[in-house]
């Protein structure tokens, strides 16, 4: 079994990575942020749905209407 690694105290742990510790957040800036960030996501939700909703249209329109009535 290789020896147990020795740490030394001029070393620093995993735990003082600066990574681990919060950001300072401008309340401002986080406000501004928010302002825009739901409506792009509307904005791609809604355009999403209008897709859907027109290629459902096309489709009946399409296939289902030169079909004419079936029985």
């Amino acid at each position: 079994m290789p020896p147990d690694p020795v740490v030394h105290s001029s070393q620093p742990s995993a735990a003082d990575s600066p990574l681990d510790v919060a950001d300072e957040v401008d309340e401002a800036a986080l406000a501004a942020v928010m302002r825009h960030v739901p409506l792009g996501a509307g904005v791609l939700a809604g355009a999403a749905v209008a897709l859907l909703v027109l290629g459902y249209l096309l489709i009946y329109a399409l296939v289902f209407l030169p079909r004419g009535s079936v029985g």
